[in-house]
């Protein structure tokens, strides 16, 4: 199992919004959703074989997202809890619209 979410830059231990995938290929499958051509680009693009690669270290993997101090984090389940200390859920108004301004904006108390 894989987590995925959002953290702040300044407070890497909170994941807002995790996410919860089956196998590499459902995270790189939500990768892929949420990383789209149209709104992101990235250098070198994610591939699979890539984000296998990565995983293997068994450390958490940050996707900073320019213009924001917001990153994607994830890895494996066991490795997000222990890279956290608690997780912050925000409610997207429609199905699949992740808040990035939100999250940007939102700050986290102690």
């Amino acid at each position: 199992m894989y987590t995925i979410g959002f953290i702040k830059t300044g407070r890497p231990d909170v994941l807002i919004n995790p996410d919860m995938c089956r196998s590499i290929n459902d995270l790189y499958n939500w990768l892929t959703a949420f990383l789209n051509e149209d709104d992101f680009s990235l250098h070198p693009p994610i591939t699979r074989e890539g984000l296998e690669s990565t995983l293997q270290f068994n450390k958490p993997v940050q996707v900073n997202i320019t213009g924001y101090q917001v990153a994607l984090l994830f890895g494996e389940d066991h490795v997000i809890q222990e890279a956290t200390s608690r997780f912050i859920h925000l409610m997207p108004r429609q199905k699949g619209q992740y808040p990035v301004q939100r999250v940007d904006g939102m700050s986290i108390p102690d």
